[in-house]
Protein backbone atom coordinates (compact mmCIF):
# COMPACT_ATOMS: atom_id res chain seq x y z
CA UNK A 1 0.00 0.00 0.00
CA UNK A 2 0.90 3.17 -0.95
CA UNK A 3 2.98 5.29 2.33
CA UNK A 4 0.96 8.34 1.07
CA UNK A 5 -1.92 6.44 1.30
CA UNK A 6 -1.51 5.14 4.63
CA UNK A 7 -0.66 8.11 6.31
CA UNK A 8 -3.84 9.70 4.41
CA UNK A 9 -6.10 6.43 6.09
CA UNK A 10 -4.49 6.85 9.43
CA UNK A 11 -5.93 10.36 9.68
CA UNK A 12 -9.22 9.86 8.75
CA UNK A 13 -9.28 7.01 11.60
CA UNK A 14 -8.31 9.47 14.11
CA UNK A 15 -10.72 12.14 12.74
CA UNK A 16 -13.50 9.84 12.94
CA UNK A 17 -12.85 8.39 16.44
CA UNK A 18 -13.17 11.85 17.58
CA UNK A 19 -8.67 11.88 18.74
CA UNK A 20 -5.98 13.99 16.84
CA UNK A 21 -3.83 11.54 14.71
CA UNK A 22 -0.10 12.81 15.95
CA UNK A 23 2.01 12.33 13.28
CA UNK A 24 -0.39 11.83 9.96
CA UNK A 25 -1.02 15.65 8.97
CA UNK A 26 2.58 17.15 7.86
CA UNK A 27 3.79 19.67 10.14
CA UNK A 28 4.22 22.65 7.90
CA UNK A 29 2.60 26.20 7.02
CA UNK A 30 1.06 24.65 4.38
CA UNK A 31 -2.62 24.23 3.69
CA UNK A 32 -4.35 20.99 4.77
CA UNK A 33 -3.87 18.40 1.96
CA UNK A 34 -7.44 18.94 -0.17
CA UNK A 35 -8.24 15.49 0.04
CA UNK A 36 -8.40 15.38 3.71
CA UNK A 37 -10.70 18.41 3.92
CA UNK A 38 -12.62 17.02 1.37
CA UNK A 39 -13.76 14.52 3.05
CA UNK A 40 -13.93 16.90 6.19
CA UNK A 41 -16.51 18.79 3.69
CA UNK A 42 -19.09 16.27 2.73
CA UNK A 43 -19.93 16.01 6.18
CA UNK A 44 -21.78 19.37 5.81
CA UNK A 45 -22.67 18.64 2.22
CA UNK A 46 -21.84 15.40 0.64
CA UNK A 47 -22.35 16.56 -3.03
CA UNK A 48 -20.08 19.44 -1.93
CA UNK A 49 -21.94 22.11 -3.16
CA UNK A 50 -21.74 25.05 -1.07
CA UNK A 51 -24.95 27.54 -0.67
CA UNK A 52 -23.83 30.95 0.27
CA UNK A 53 -26.85 31.26 2.99
CA UNK A 54 -25.31 28.71 4.99
CA UNK A 55 -21.79 30.28 5.22
CA UNK A 56 -22.54 31.11 8.78
CA UNK A 57 -23.01 27.15 9.41
CA UNK A 58 -19.62 26.32 7.15
CA UNK A 59 -17.78 28.44 9.49
CA UNK A 60 -18.58 26.96 12.46
CA UNK A 61 -18.46 23.62 11.57
CA UNK A 62 -15.00 24.31 10.35
CA UNK A 63 -14.20 25.73 13.72
CA UNK A 64 -15.64 22.87 15.68
CA UNK A 65 -14.14 19.99 13.95
CA UNK A 66 -10.63 21.00 12.88
CA UNK A 67 -10.37 24.41 15.23
CA UNK A 68 -8.78 24.07 18.57
CA UNK A 69 -10.68 25.36 21.73
CA UNK A 70 -11.45 28.97 20.64
CA UNK A 71 -10.96 29.83 24.74
CA UNK A 72 -7.20 29.03 24.08
CA UNK A 73 -6.64 29.40 20.29
CA UNK A 74 -7.91 33.16 18.96
CA UNK A 75 -10.17 32.62 15.81
CA UNK A 76 -13.00 35.01 15.30
CA UNK A 77 -14.43 34.96 11.92
CA UNK A 78 -17.28 36.10 9.36
CA UNK A 79 -18.29 35.14 6.02
CA UNK A 80 -19.99 37.45 3.84
CA UNK A 81 -21.11 36.73 0.90
CA UNK A 82 -21.11 38.21 -2.42
CA UNK A 83 -22.15 37.90 -6.16
CA UNK A 84 -22.62 33.96 -6.68
CA UNK A 85 -20.35 32.32 -4.95
CA UNK A 86 -18.25 35.08 -3.80
CA UNK A 87 -16.90 35.27 0.18
CA UNK A 88 -15.31 37.52 1.95
CA UNK A 89 -13.51 36.46 5.51
CA UNK A 90 -13.44 38.97 8.05
CA UNK A 91 -11.76 38.53 11.31
CA UNK A 92 -8.74 37.36 13.04
CA UNK A 93 -7.16 33.89 13.60
CA UNK A 94 -4.12 33.07 15.46
CA UNK A 95 -1.95 31.18 12.85
CA UNK A 96 -1.74 31.20 9.68
CA UNK A 97 -2.67 27.06 9.16
CA UNK A 98 -6.00 27.66 10.40
CA UNK A 99 -6.19 30.83 7.82
CA UNK A 100 -4.95 28.84 5.17
CA UNK A 101 -7.23 25.58 5.73
CA UNK A 102 -10.25 27.67 5.94
CA UNK A 103 -9.62 28.67 2.30
CA UNK A 104 -9.04 25.29 1.11
CA UNK A 105 -11.88 24.12 2.90
CA UNK A 106 -14.55 27.30 1.59
CA UNK A 107 -13.22 26.41 -2.01
CA UNK A 108 -13.67 22.85 -1.84
CA UNK A 109 -17.09 23.63 -1.24
CA UNK A 110 -17.21 25.83 -4.59
CA UNK A 111 -16.88 28.96 -2.98
CA UNK A 112 -14.70 31.90 -4.23
CA UNK A 113 -12.81 33.37 -1.14
CA UNK A 114 -11.57 37.19 -0.84
CA UNK A 115 -9.52 37.12 2.22
CA UNK A 116 -9.79 39.84 4.80
CA UNK A 117 -8.74 38.24 7.61
CA UNK A 118 -5.97 39.26 10.19
CA UNK A 119 -3.23 36.83 11.46
CA UNK A 120 -2.33 37.73 15.41
CA UNK A 121 -0.90 39.16 16.81
CA UNK A 122 -1.66 41.86 15.15
CA UNK A 123 0.77 44.32 13.53
CA UNK A 124 -0.03 47.60 15.03
CA UNK A 125 1.03 46.50 18.29
CA UNK A 126 4.53 46.37 17.47
CA UNK A 127 7.32 45.26 19.44
CA UNK A 128 5.32 45.49 22.76
CA UNK A 129 2.79 42.03 22.39
CA UNK A 130 3.59 41.32 26.22
CA UNK A 131 1.73 42.67 29.03
CA UNK A 132 2.04 42.40 32.98
CA UNK A 133 -1.72 43.48 35.24
CA UNK A 134 -0.42 46.55 37.36
CA UNK A 135 -3.24 46.13 39.57
CA UNK A 136 -5.04 43.76 42.09
CA UNK A 137 -7.12 42.01 39.65
CA UNK A 138 -8.71 42.31 36.07
CA UNK A 139 -11.56 40.24 34.64
CA UNK A 140 -11.15 39.39 31.21
CA UNK A 141 -14.39 39.14 28.37
CA UNK A 142 -15.28 37.39 25.40
CA UNK A 143 -15.96 40.39 24.11
CA UNK A 144 -14.08 44.14 24.20
CA UNK A 145 -17.68 45.92 24.60
CA UNK A 146 -21.39 45.71 24.59
CA UNK A 147 -23.32 42.55 25.70
CA UNK A 148 -20.20 40.20 27.06
CA UNK A 149 -19.83 37.70 29.65
CA UNK A 150 -16.74 37.07 31.82
CA UNK A 151 -13.84 34.44 31.33
CA UNK A 152 -11.47 34.59 33.61
CA UNK A 153 -9.85 37.01 36.42
CA UNK A 154 -6.34 37.92 35.68
CA UNK A 155 -4.57 38.97 38.65
CA UNK A 156 -1.36 41.07 39.79
CA UNK A 157 1.89 40.67 38.31
CA UNK A 158 0.19 37.88 35.86
CA UNK A 159 1.93 37.18 32.15
CA UNK A 160 -0.33 38.34 29.42
CA UNK A 161 0.65 37.86 25.68
CA UNK A 162 -1.19 40.52 23.74
CA UNK A 163 -2.71 39.50 20.86
CA UNK A 164 -4.67 42.79 19.37
CA UNK A 165 -5.91 45.72 21.15
CA UNK A 166 -10.00 47.03 20.31
CA UNK A 167 -12.19 49.42 22.32
CA UNK A 168 -10.19 50.00 25.18
CA UNK A 169 -9.34 46.43 25.85
CA UNK A 170 -6.35 43.78 25.07
CA UNK A 171 -7.38 40.16 23.60
CA UNK A 172 -4.46 38.16 25.30
CA UNK A 173 -3.28 35.01 26.38
CA UNK A 174 -3.19 34.88 30.59
CA UNK A 175 -1.29 33.22 32.81
CA UNK A 176 -3.55 29.40 31.98
CA UNK A 177 -3.28 30.58 28.01
CA UNK A 178 -6.76 31.43 28.10
CA UNK A 179 -8.11 34.09 26.41
CA UNK A 180 -10.09 37.49 27.03
CA UNK A 181 -10.43 40.99 26.48
CA UNK A 182 -8.94 42.97 29.65
CA UNK A 183 -9.26 46.93 29.83
CA UNK A 184 -5.90 48.28 28.37
CA UNK A 185 -6.03 50.37 31.77
CA UNK A 186 -5.16 47.73 33.77
CA UNK A 187 -2.17 46.39 32.06
CA UNK A 188 1.63 47.49 31.82
CA UNK A 189 2.79 46.86 28.60
CA UNK A 190 6.36 45.79 27.86
CA UNK A 191 8.85 44.47 25.15
CA UNK A 192 10.15 41.25 25.10
CA UNK A 193 13.30 42.14 27.14
CA UNK A 194 11.21 44.16 30.02
CA UNK A 195 8.78 40.87 30.01
CA UNK A 196 11.82 38.21 30.45
CA UNK A 197 13.41 40.41 33.20
CA UNK A 198 10.39 40.37 35.43
CA UNK A 199 9.69 36.45 35.25
CA UNK A 200 13.13 35.55 35.40
CA UNK A 201 13.82 33.96 38.77
CA UNK A 202 11.90 32.69 41.65
CA UNK A 203 8.37 33.85 42.44
CA UNK A 204 6.98 35.09 45.63
CA UNK A 205 3.28 33.06 46.36
CA UNK A 206 1.21 35.36 48.35
CA UNK A 207 -0.96 32.66 49.70
CA UNK A 208 -3.50 34.94 51.93
CA UNK A 209 -4.46 38.37 50.63
CA UNK A 210 -2.25 41.19 51.78
CA UNK A 211 -3.46 45.40 52.01
CA UNK A 212 -0.48 47.16 51.04
CA UNK A 213 -0.99 51.13 52.40
CA UNK A 214 -4.57 51.96 51.34
CA UNK A 215 -4.42 51.69 47.94
CA UNK A 216 -3.52 48.32 47.14
CA UNK A 217 -4.64 44.79 48.06
CA UNK A 218 -2.48 42.07 46.85
CA UNK A 219 -5.39 39.03 46.61
CA UNK A 220 -4.38 35.27 47.48
CA UNK A 221 -2.81 33.38 44.55
CA UNK A 222 -0.93 36.49 43.12
CA UNK A 223 2.72 35.32 42.34
CA UNK A 224 5.62 38.41 42.40
CA UNK A 225 8.97 38.66 41.22
CA UNK A 226 10.93 37.65 44.53
CA UNK A 227 13.80 39.68 45.62
CA UNK A 228 14.62 38.62 48.89
CA UNK A 229 13.89 37.22 52.19
CA UNK A 230 14.58 38.67 55.98
CA UNK A 231 13.71 36.60 58.77
CA UNK A 232 9.94 37.11 59.10
CA UNK A 233 9.30 39.31 55.53
CA UNK A 234 9.78 38.50 51.80
CA UNK A 235 10.18 41.20 49.62
CA UNK A 236 8.79 41.21 46.21
CA UNK A 237 8.67 43.53 42.91
CA UNK A 238 5.17 44.72 41.15
CA UNK A 239 5.03 45.04 37.97
CA UNK A 240 5.26 48.94 38.25
CA UNK A 241 8.86 48.35 39.67
CA UNK A 242 8.32 49.08 43.41
CA UNK A 243 8.73 46.85 46.48
CA UNK A 244 6.70 45.55 49.01
CA UNK A 245 7.33 43.73 51.94
CA UNK A 246 5.08 40.76 52.96
CA UNK A 247 4.59 38.44 56.05
CA UNK A 248 7.16 35.29 55.47
CA UNK A 249 4.18 33.47 56.96
CA UNK A 250 1.86 34.60 54.20
CA UNK A 251 3.85 33.93 51.21
CA UNK A 252 6.26 30.98 49.80
CA UNK A 253 8.88 31.39 47.52
CA UNK A 254 9.09 28.98 44.50
CA UNK A 255 11.46 27.95 42.71
CA UNK A 256 11.92 25.73 39.70
CA UNK A 257 11.02 21.55 41.14
CA UNK A 258 14.87 20.48 39.50
CA UNK A 259 14.56 16.80 40.98
CA UNK A 260 11.30 16.74 39.53
CA UNK A 261 11.95 17.60 36.23
CA UNK A 262 14.96 15.63 35.83
CA UNK A 263 13.12 12.55 36.79
CA UNK A 264 10.42 13.52 34.22
CA UNK A 265 13.09 13.80 31.70
CA UNK A 266 15.27 10.58 32.43
CA UNK A 267 12.18 8.73 32.30
CA UNK A 268 11.12 9.67 28.72
CA UNK A 269 14.71 9.64 27.64
CA UNK A 270 15.04 5.88 28.58
CA UNK A 271 12.70 5.68 25.82
CA UNK A 272 15.02 7.28 23.11
CA UNK A 273 14.96 4.86 20.18
CA UNK A 274 11.33 3.36 20.97
CA UNK A 275 9.26 2.96 17.71
CA UNK A 276 6.58 4.87 17.22
CA UNK A 277 3.12 3.34 17.80
CA UNK A 278 0.14 5.18 17.54
CA UNK A 279 -2.03 4.62 21.08
CA UNK A 280 1.32 2.72 22.48
CA UNK A 281 2.56 3.70 25.64
CA UNK A 282 5.20 1.57 26.40
CA UNK A 283 8.68 0.36 25.40
CA UNK A 284 7.11 -2.07 22.51
CA UNK A 285 5.64 1.07 21.17
CA UNK A 286 4.75 4.85 21.82
CA UNK A 287 2.87 8.05 20.80
CA UNK A 288 3.80 11.29 20.94
CA UNK A 289 1.09 11.99 24.22
CA UNK A 290 2.16 8.67 25.37
CA UNK A 291 5.88 9.70 25.72
CA UNK A 292 5.13 12.80 27.74
CA UNK A 293 2.07 11.21 29.73
CA UNK A 294 4.73 8.38 30.87
CA UNK A 295 7.35 11.01 31.57
CA UNK A 296 4.98 13.08 33.90
CA UNK A 297 3.89 9.86 35.59
CA UNK A 298 7.18 9.60 36.89
CA UNK A 299 6.89 12.55 39.00
CA UNK A 300 3.22 11.60 40.35
CA UNK A 301 1.38 13.95 37.60
CA UNK A 302 -0.49 11.85 35.97
CA UNK A 303 -1.79 13.90 32.23
CA UNK A 304 -5.00 13.31 30.15
CA UNK A 305 -4.55 10.72 27.10
CA UNK A 306 -4.07 13.33 24.00
CA UNK A 307 -2.08 16.29 22.93
CA UNK A 308 -5.27 18.30 22.50
CA UNK A 309 -5.95 17.38 25.95
CA UNK A 310 -3.12 17.86 27.83
CA UNK A 311 -2.62 21.47 26.06
CA UNK A 312 -5.59 22.33 28.73
CA UNK A 313 -2.94 22.19 31.98
CA UNK A 314 -0.16 24.55 33.15
CA UNK A 315 0.94 27.73 32.65
CA UNK A 316 1.73 29.02 29.29
CA UNK A 317 5.33 29.71 28.61
CA UNK A 318 5.62 30.35 25.16
CA UNK A 319 4.03 31.04 21.67
CA UNK A 320 5.34 30.55 17.87
CA UNK A 321 6.17 33.92 18.20
CA UNK A 322 7.96 34.51 21.89
CA UNK A 323 10.08 31.28 23.08
CA UNK A 324 12.42 32.83 25.14
CA UNK A 325 10.34 31.76 28.37
CA UNK A 326 10.34 28.03 27.99
CA UNK A 327 12.04 26.05 31.05
CA UNK A 328 13.66 22.37 30.69
CA UNK A 329 10.69 20.52 31.49
CA UNK A 330 7.92 22.34 29.51
CA UNK A 331 5.27 20.55 27.53
CA UNK A 332 5.50 21.58 23.52
CA UNK A 333 3.01 21.74 21.04
CA UNK A 334 2.43 21.52 17.56
CA UNK A 335 -0.18 22.46 15.05
CA UNK A 336 -0.72 20.32 12.15
CA UNK A 337 -1.32 21.69 8.48
CA UNK A 338 -5.17 22.08 9.40
CA UNK A 339 -4.23 24.30 12.28
CA UNK A 340 -4.98 21.88 15.05
CA UNK A 341 -2.96 20.65 17.73
CA UNK A 342 -1.49 17.00 16.77
CA UNK A 343 1.75 16.68 18.53
CA UNK A 344 3.50 17.60 21.80
CA UNK A 345 6.72 17.08 23.36
CA UNK A 346 9.35 17.47 25.97
CA UNK A 347 11.73 20.47 26.16
CA UNK A 348 15.11 19.78 27.21
CA UNK A 349 16.56 23.11 27.38
CA UNK A 350 19.21 24.31 25.04
CA UNK A 351 16.79 24.55 21.89
CA UNK A 352 16.86 19.97 21.99
CA UNK A 353 13.24 18.29 22.97
CA UNK A 354 12.37 15.07 23.07
CA UNK A 355 9.32 13.86 20.83
CA UNK A 356 8.07 10.80 19.97
CA UNK A 357 7.98 10.19 16.13
CA UNK A 358 8.01 8.24 13.17
CA UNK A 359 10.25 5.73 13.03
CA UNK A 360 11.08 6.33 16.84
CA UNK A 361 11.63 8.69 19.44
CA UNK A 362 14.61 10.71 18.80
CA UNK A 363 15.80 14.00 20.52
CA UNK A 364 15.30 16.81 18.02
CA UNK A 365 16.28 20.67 18.12
CA UNK A 366 15.00 24.08 17.04
CA UNK A 367 18.49 25.53 16.37
CA UNK A 368 18.78 25.44 12.22
CA UNK A 369 22.76 24.66 12.56
CA UNK A 370 21.86 21.65 14.87
CA UNK A 371 22.81 18.07 12.98
CA UNK A 372 18.93 17.50 14.74
CA UNK A 373 16.98 20.58 13.31
CA UNK A 374 13.64 19.48 12.36
CA UNK A 375 12.41 22.08 10.25
CA UNK A 376 8.96 20.54 9.45
CA UNK A 377 8.56 20.79 13.75
CA UNK A 378 10.01 23.84 14.02
CA UNK A 379 7.47 25.90 11.39
CA UNK A 380 4.69 24.21 13.40
CA UNK A 381 5.28 24.95 16.93
CA UNK A 382 2.40 26.71 18.45
CA UNK A 383 3.14 26.92 22.13
CA UNK A 384 4.48 25.94 25.08
CA UNK A 385 3.33 24.85 28.90
CA UNK A 386 4.64 24.27 32.12
CA UNK A 387 2.91 21.99 34.50
CA UNK A 388 5.33 22.07 37.31
CA UNK A 389 6.05 25.76 38.80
Amino acid sequence: MPKKFCVFVLWIVCAASGRAAETASPATAEPAAPRDLRQIAQRIEPDLVGKPERLRQYIYFFSRELGNDSRLCAFDVTANAGRGKQVTLQGFVEFPETRAALKVFLAILGFEVEDHLETLPAAGLGKQVFGLVKVSHSYSFDRPSGQRKQENDCLLGEPLLLLREQDGHFLAHSREGYLGYISSADVLRVDEAGFAKYLAGPRVLVTANQQVGNNLTIPAGVRLKWISTDGASVQAELPTGGTVKLPAASCRVCEAPEAKIDDIIATAQRLIGTPYFWGGRTSAGIDCSGLVQMGFASAGLHLPRDAYQQFYLGQLTATRWHTAGMRRGDTLYFLGADGKIRHTAIYLGDNHYLQAVVPRVRISSFNRKDSDYDADRHASFAFAKRLLD
